[in-house]
């Protein structure tokens, strides 16, 4: 009996790598690109669940591995973590799914240079200058991604001027790519402000 046990594993494993491409629920091979698909109608996908410490530490698994997807089950909002699906960016743990309940989802633009030392209209790619910013810090800590990682789309974003310095700025509009068309009217002082506030939709 062990022997045909034995080669039935030994069959299966061939099988299996034979394949390169498994089906898990269903005797049909897996959709063209995918290594590995499971089908049902009436059951669900269940990650592993671990208790994670802190975004920078792989904790309580062995090493940060990239790709790495778990659930977490630990709540703690002083170390920005909440329960939910996480996965390895190969340096830290990044959040897939969040609730308005746990996150601001509203932030102010990064510093920006406005020219005003001439009157006319004039036009500023507000989500662009965001960007570049993003994808090309001047300095970051040790560890740290090169660049800042899941900077939304242009479209996922609204965008707002709470307020201004009405004898410098007139005619302020912003379109939906976050392209602001305003009019200088005056020369910018140490007092002159522009607020900028994106909202993540």
């Amino acid at each position: 009996m062990k022997k045909n046990f034995y080669l039935l594993i030994f069959v299966s494993i061939f099988a299996i790598s034979a394949r390169a491409q498994v089906t898990i629920g269903s005797i049909d091979a897996p959709h063209r690109g995918a290594v590995l698909e499971l089908k049902s109608d009436t059951l669900g996908f269940l990650p592993p669940r671990v208790a994670l410490s802190k975004l920078s530490l792989p904790d309580p698994l062995p090493i940060h591995v990239q790709g790495m997807v778990i659930f977490n089950t630990t709540d703690n909002p002083s170390e920005m973590l909440y329960t939910g699906l996480y996965y390895n960016s190969g340096a830290d743990w990044v959040r897939l799914s969040t609730t308005s309940s746990e996150m601001e989802k509203w932030f102010y633009m990064p510093s920006v240079v406005f020219e005003t030392s001439q009157t006319g209209t004039f036009t500023k790619d507000l989500y662009q200058e965001f960007k570049d910013q993003f994808i090309a810090p001047k300095a970051k800590n040790n560890g740290a991604p090169a660049s800042v990682a899941n900077v939304p789309k242009a479209t996922d974003l609204y965008y707002y001027i709470t307020d201004y310095d009405d004898s410098v700025f007139k005619n302020v509009s912003i379109d939906a790519n976050g392209k602001m068309t305003y009019d200088i009217i005056g020369t910018a002082s140490d007092a002159t402000f522009l607020n900028i506030v994106f909202v993540i939709k």
